[in-house]
């Protein structure tokens, strides 16, 4: 008899997340952390060391390899039905690599059971080809707008607010880094560039494609993250609020929101050697010189007129073509929102 009869496969839509109230990703520990589907669960019926284990013996003795690996996803799947509180209601979709029988041999001991599960046609190869074909094909039916202003200006301070009320697509938030030299995140590890992707199409997929969405003005990378191509192409395309907000102003607010460097200041003591070719050496002993008497508000005041506000300035987001309406803030706090929804109001509707 065929088995396939018995085995209900689909492929991954954009109506699967809200049709699953349970996603299972099979696949070992590495496997998840690297992407996977949002809203799943990650239990492994290989874990790392286990899938290496049986995939080393598989290359010397494939019946050995197949008997082992049954024995230790036997004990691995007994356990999860014991410590998860599956429902009989629930519908569960369940997902490996690419369909094969790690999925299927969870999935077969779930179905006898009387579970309602279905298994993701080749797996994680079947979502990562709805990911591509999304930026590829789907994304450029999305519109965005984009807030701009000189390093410091507050504008993901802004976008935070701002998403109470309009659709905000938080690309630091998501890449986990803050979008300069000095952005990395004490204790946050930037997601690889699949799990970057899958998170932007997580977010953008909850928005009215009738409205427009509003991002931060970004180089096209964020830490080692690169933001897809049409993704970028349409911000560039978009219409620009530019912040205007004084230096001294921009640099209280860095100071304040990386505050961990005051805590810790080795790291910038360590990244302060990128600066040396992007400064004159005057430039540079005083930055040093900041740094070393704890002066950290001239030290950044410093760092945004040497370098940040120069690179800042020579972006394609900055020029007269780009900028949409200018807007002059004396400050960056909750206060000066209403200055900034009055001018999309006013300006981007």
């Amino acid at each position: 008899m065929d088995t396939n009869f018995y085995i209900k496969k689909i492929d991954f839509g954009k109506n699967t997340l809200n049709h699953f109230n349970k996603i299972i990703d099979v696949r070992s520990e590495k496997e998840f952390i690297d992407d996977s589907i949002p809203t799943s669960i990650n239990l492994p019926v290989l874990n790392n060391n286990e899938r290496a284990i049986v995939g080393n013996l598989y290359s010397k003795n494939i019946f050995e390899s197949r008997k082992l690996g049954a024995e230790i996803i036997s004990k691995n799947i007994s356990k999860f039905l014991k410590k998860n509180d599956f429902k009989k209601t629930d519908k569960i979709l369940l997902y490996c690599w690419r369909g094969g029988m790690r999925s299927l041999s969870m999935y077969l001991v779930m179905k006898s059971i009387g579970y309602d599960v279905q298994i993701l046609n080749q797996g994680y190869k079947n979502f990562r080809a709805y990911i591509r074909d999304f930026f590829e094909n789907q994304v450029n039916k999305f519109c965005f707008n984009v807030l701009g202003g000189l390093t410091g200006s507050g504008k993901t301070y802004f976008l935070n607010l701002l998403s109470k009320k309009y659709n905000v697509l938080n690309l630091e938030k998501i890449s986990k880094h803050k979008g300069s030299v000095l952005g990395d995140i004490p204790n946050e590890k930037q997601p690889t560039q699949k799990k970057f992707e899958t998170n932007i199409w997580f977010e953008i997929q909850k928005f009215d494609v009738n409205q427009k969405i509003w991002v931060e003005s970004e180089s096209n990378k964020i830490g080692k993250l690169s933001i897809p191509n049409k993704i970028f192409s349409n911000m560039l395309n978009g219409r620009l609020l530019n912040l205007d907000i004084c230096i001294k102003d921009r640099a209280k607010f860095i100071t304040k929101d990386y505050k961990y460097f005051i805590k810790d200041p080795e790291p910038v003591f360590e990244k302060l050697k990128i600066f040396k070719k992007f400064v004159t050496n005057n430039n540079f002993v005083m930055l040093e010189r900041n740094l070393k008497t704890r002066d950290y508000f001239s030290f950044t005041e410093n760092l945004l007129k040497f370098h940040y506000d120069k690179v800042y300035k020579k972006r394609k987001f900055f020029t007269d073509k780009m900028i949409t309406f200018n807007l002059k803030l004396s400050g960056i706090n909750k206060k000066n929102l209403k200055f900034i929804v009055e001018a999309i109001e006013t300006n981007f509707s």
